[in-house]
């Protein structure tokens, strides 16, 4: 049973005492004892206001309830100074009779009495009133230590990906980085050395690629780290605008078709997004199906308030069905999780030629 059930009961009893005593009032005594029933509901509102109408009515010796559960009230809510104040101004509206003359006709025992009935009276509410707030008050602690207890494990999580995510910087910034720094290297003294022009071409392609591997790598360790706030903005600089640049260095057969309108301005999320599904699609076609050609298409359909993106190669060329290259099996779901990050899906499924089409579809 909670608090406000009991408080209703205890208010209907005062109804019930009531009327165990209706036989026996005068007009003065009907009023006091109306007027501490009706005000019992503004118990809460105004406690104090409700204990002082309640008073007249215990020294009436009618009704006592109210005046109890009044300061009930008082005791959950008031200052220890007003609940001592209160508790006084009750026990002598329960103590003195009316008149209180009638107190000299009265034996020593009988007065006793009196004094012990007022006593837990009025002490009565004052300590239950005091039990419940304590309660309320170490209940509040309570949710208040949960709530501090949920926010350290939480930020000891947060502790914890941040070491992680230190680690795999460092693990990824000591072993990618050697070998791509030793081809960068490697490439840059053939490309010097090289006499023949088409071959130092192809080197010098090798040494840029290399350079620009070193450079995302040092934007992804920055952002692992959590440590360069610029690093997070340069990993993302991929932009719909720099796809014809990817193809042309992509030693593809690819062709390109970008059906939006120039200089749009696009969410930098979605761009990097479409950016990556490009190039994560032709770095497949490198893997699986060398030598195939390649078309590339980014376009916004009629009735589509969706930026729809697809790479479609045909089947593999002359060169075999592979190239080699190790693949780790996490390119197309990683495409999946992009597009889902920005409310996007992703269809990759073989064509009846023995091709493959990725197909990714954007909301705007």
């Amino acid at each position: 049973m909670d608090r406000r059930t009991a408080e209703r009961g205890v208010a209907l009893l005062a109804c019930a005492e009531l009327l165990t005593v209706a036989g026996t009032f005068d007009p003065l005594g009907l009023l006091v004892c109306s007027l501490a029933l009706a005000v019992l509901p503004l118990r809460h509102r105004w406690p104090l206001g409700t204990l002082a109408v309640a008073l007249p009515a215990t020294v009436t010796e009618y009704l006592w309830l109210p005046a109890m559960l009044a300061m009930f009230v008082v005791a959950c809510r008031a200052s220890p100074r007003v609940i001592g104040g209160c508790g006084v101004l009750l026990f002598a509206a329960a103590l003195v009779p009316w008149p209180p003359a009638a107190l000299l006709d009265h034996s020593r025992p009988e007065v006793l009495t009196m004094v012990e009935g007022a006593g837990l009276l009025s002490l009565g509410p004052i300590v239950l009133g005091l039990l419940v707030r304590t309660r309320d008050e170490l209940r509040h602690r309570l949710a208040d230590l949960a709530a501090t207890q949920d926010r350290e494990r939480w930020l000891e999580s947060q502790r914890a990906v941040t070491r992680e995510r230190a680690r795999l910087a460092r693990d990824m910034h000591d072993t990618v980085s050697h070998h791509v720094g030793i081809i960068a290297v490697q490439s840059g003294v053939l490309s010097a050395t090289e006499r023949d022009g088409a071959r130092r071409a192809d080197i010098e392609v090798v040494r840029e690629h290399s350079v620009r591997a070193l450079e995302e790598l040092r934007d992804m360790v920055g952002v692992l780290r959590g440590t360069d706030a610029g690093a997070a903005a340069a990993v993302g600089r991929t932009r719909l605008a720099d796809l014809p640049g990817l193809t042309a260095e992509s030693l593809l057969d690819v062709g390109v078709h970008i059906g939006v309108a120039p200089g749009t301005s696009w969410d930098p999320a979605l761009e990097a997004v479409a950016f990556r599904i490009v190039q994560e699609a032709l770095n497949n076609v490198r893997k699986h199906a060398p030598g195939a050609p390649v078309q590339v298409s980014v376009l916004t359909p009629d009735g589509h308030d969706a930026l729809v993106v697809e790479v479609s190669n045909g089947p593999p060329g002359a060169e075999g069905g592979g190239s080699g290259l190790p693949a780790g099996g996490h390119g197309l779901a990683g495409l999946r999780e992009r597009a889902a990050l920005v409310g996007g899906h992703v269809v990759a499924r073989p064509t009846a030629d023995g091709g493959f089409t990725v197909r990714a579809e954007l909301p705007l």
